[in-house]
């Protein structure tokens, strides 16, 4: 990440992801314990490289609504991964309130979930065919029955196609560390990795529903523990700890009312607001500095540099022109015989008939 008063001109997107990923694949061999302030610090990293991929993917409009994944190129189908990515570091903080980081990943899987369906990754989870019925009928047991049974099929599919990703990912793992990949090997191994991730999301999802609950039924007990005791809960002295928010930059003013609407706690901007913030930070260059800087470059001196030359030219004929130049005049009128003689293109036929 940049600091304030930094300007990362020379970071690419592709490079603060792949530093980002290189630092998550890193926790898989790390033995130090979660909690610890050490790899605390370093998935804190990681979310803040993630969370500036995200906001130069947005400032780059690299999805659009209206594609399939079929039109996205295989460099820009890891980006899809992102808010995945997030959930799952958003997950291993450790807070004090655990509530805030589950509903937080929440939003980070809905959001992945719904921009693959946007995308035609994967469709809508089907409702159950058998509906739930607590009735003591022998018919409505039967239902219950082959309902639990259509469940069980499902997440028995489910684990076996996960695995067979898991397999295929790791056999692909190994062709994407070589120097030189072929476009087919990249595309195959983010296409499975995209389907792998869409299978934990919905598991996470059902995960996250159920430790909601489980939350909301503590906080319910001592709740009613601290009445029961005649006593309120006092403030933790110092400052309040700064709360999680899902990192969801929009497009324009319209997305903006749209993902306020249906997630209010949402921190939404558009991309116009978040380029004048980056300005005010000191990380992203101010529009008349960079006019100045263009103005002097050396591209801009050698395309002025042409341009005097042009006009000195220029010049140059119109003072031949009006002196009737001999050697000048034969000249245009060569090369206007010339055009009368040859259409334009017709000396161009090569490799045709």
């Amino acid at each position: 990440m940049a600091q304030p008063n930094e300007i990362p001109n020379d970071r690419k997107l592709s490079e603060i992801f792949e530093e980002a990923y290189k630092l998550m694949v890193s926790f898989e061999t790390c033995y130090e314990p979660t909690n610890s302030p050490e790899f605390q610090a370093n998935i804190k990293k990681c979310i803040g490289l993630y969370e500036d991929s995200t906001r130069l993917v947005s400032l780059c409009g690299l999805f659009s609504a209206n594609e399939s994944y079929e039109e996205v190129a295989t460099e820009n189908l890891r980006y899809l991964l992102l808010p995945f990515f997030l959930a799952q570091l958003t997950q291993k903080l450790c807070k004090a309130d655990r509530k805030e980081v589950v509903e937080v990943a929440e939003v980070y899987y809905k959001d992945f979930l719904s921009r693959c369906e946007e995308y035609k990754l994967c469709d809508k989870p089907e409702s159950s065919l058998v509906p739930a019925n607590n009735s003591s009928n022998s018919g409505d047991q039967m239902q219950q029955l082959a309902r639990m049974t259509q469940e069980r099929n499902a997440k028995l599919r489910k684990y076996q196609e996960k695995k067979e990703l898991d397999d295929q990912i790791k056999q692909l793992k190994i062709a994407m560390e070589k120097e030189h990949v072929e476009d087919d090997i990249k595309r195959d191994f983010y296409m499975k990795l995209l389907k792998s991730c869409i299978l934990e999301a919905r598991d996470e999802l059902v995960s996250i529903g159920q430790e909601k609950q489980i939350l909301e039924h503590i906080a319910v007990m001592r709740r009613n523990d601290g009445e029961s005791d005649g006593q309120t809960s006092k403030l933790a002295k110092g400052p309040a700890p700064r709360p999680l928010k899902p990192i969801i930059i929009t497009r324009d003013v319209l997305q903006k009312a749209i993902y306020g609407a249906g997630y209010p706690s949402l921190p939404t901007m558009t991309v116009d607001e978040f380029y004048d913030q980056r300005v005010r930070e000191g990380i992203f260059p101010d529009e008349e500095r960079m006019k100045q800087i263009n103005k002097n470059s050396l591209m801009n001196r050698v395309y002025q540099d042409h341009e005097a030359e042009q006009d000195k030219e220029d010049e140059e004929n119109e003072k031949l022109t009006e002196q009737d130049d001999e050697e000048y005049l034969a000249r245009q009128r060569a090369k206007d015989e010339y055009r009368d003689d040859h259409r334009r293109g017709e000396g161009n036929r090569y490799n045709r008939s």
